[in-house]
């Protein structure tokens, strides 16, 4: 018998990374599907070709607001709508803001190919199981002993093989029958996921067109891209008052600018927020006035010390001065954020050389 607690070294990733080379099938219970866990024994899995994976999923998996969650099953649903449950629980962990890197993308792949390999096969319990339980077959040229199961507490998650405090417990000279036929009785009545050709077709579907795995040609990002830029063009905002604006200031009126105010104000609609970025000369100030402008809202401008007095002379000439709008130096962001938690009608903040804040570990940052 051995103890495997997740402290220091001595956690379940180390320890099914020291087992895998030497296993030709490993079965595995666990709650839910994860392929962080996955990832966590990638490795050792991709260094053993003529290994079987048989992952047997107890419940299903959603995200949240914040997290991902579990939620067991209701037994009157019928088994296709089981399988869709589990295929949408699929997408959303597939859709999780942390996977989205080009590690896991790499990874992800050699998974799906697994799947097609029916080398990874994934089948769901027909009832709620929160088991944990791996049993790991060894090849036959180990002599000491050709089997092992391990159970406790650790899904197969990155964070239950190796981060979180668990307990677990690798056995290999008693109850090896009763495991395997608990296994085996609950693998027989499962339903069957990637051995169905059409289930497994499905999963691979989408998980290639419905997740960030998905492979677009350069004309497809191309037209995304031309699509986008046409489309933030489009506001109902009063540029026209706008242009008059310029005109009665003596503001010389460039088409590019006004293009700016509009595409600007397009994507604050959709995204909150804008970043307004050029050269030097080019007249970014004049395009963030005018869009404070055309907004109509109460506003606040963040500027470097050397650059208030211009701001004041823009808040003048585009009449911000009749909302009420400041402009305060970037020394005095603690009086910024009282007067923006004490005046719920501040709904525009301007923030000039916003790079100054871009680096996370500086007191302005935060």
């Amino acid at each position: 018998m051995y103890i495997v607690k997740n402290r220091g070294n001595l956690n379940l990733e180390n320890r099914l990374n020291q087992i895998i080379p030497l296993a030709s099938e490993i079965k595995i219970l666990v709650g839910f599907f994860y392929f962080s866990g996955l990832d966590a024994i990638y490795e050792s899995l991709k260094n053993n070709k003529d290994l079987t994976l048989k992952i047997l999923v107890g419940l299903d998996v959603d995200k949240g607001s914040y997290s991902l969650y579990e939620y067991g099953e209701d037994k009157r649903i019928s088994i296709e709508e089981r399988i869709d449950r589990f295929v949408d629980s699929i997408r959303n962990v597939f859709n999780f803001e942390a996977f989205d890197t080009q590690d896991f993308y790499e990874k992800s792949k050699f998974f799906l190919e697994m799947i097609e390999e029916d080398r990874l096969i994934i089948r769901k319990t027909r009832e709620p199981n929160h088991a944990k339980l791996y049993i790991l077959k060894l090849k036959d040229n180990q002599i000491i002993r050709d089997e092992l199961f391990i159970t406790g507490s650790s899904n197969l998650t990155k964070s239950g093989l190796s981060k979180q405090s668990e307990f677990n417990i690798e056995i290999s000279d008693f109850g090896l029958e009763e495991v395997n036929k608990y296994f085996d009785e609950l693998w027989e009545r499962a339903i069957k996921l990637t051995e169905d050709e059409k289930i497994k077709q499905k999963i691979i579907k989408v998980i290639q067109n419905e997740t960030p795995l998905k492979e677009i040609t350069p004309y497809q990002a191309y037209i995304l891209s031309l699509k986008t830029y046409i489309d933030s063009f489009h506001t109902e905002k009063p540029l026209k008052r706008l242009e008059k604006l310029l005109e009665r200031k003596g503001y010389r009126r460039f088409s590019y600018q006004i293009d700016a105010v509009n595409q600007a104000v397009s994507i604050i609609d959709e995204n909150n927020g804008v970043i307004i970025a050029d050269v030097v000369g080019l007249g970014k100030s004049i395009i963030a006035s005018s869009i404070g402008y055309v907004l109509g809202k109460k506003g606040i401008i963040i500027s470097p010390p050397g650059l208030v007095e211009n701001w004041e002379r823009y808040i003048e000439d585009f009449e911000l001065y009749k909302l009420d709008w400041k402009v305060y130096s970037v020394g005095k962001l603690e009086k910024v954020l009282k007067e923006i938690n004490e005046d719920p009608d501040i709904e525009v903040v301007i923030i000039d050389e916003a790079h100054r804040f871009r680096n996370e570990d500086t007191k302005s940052y935060d």
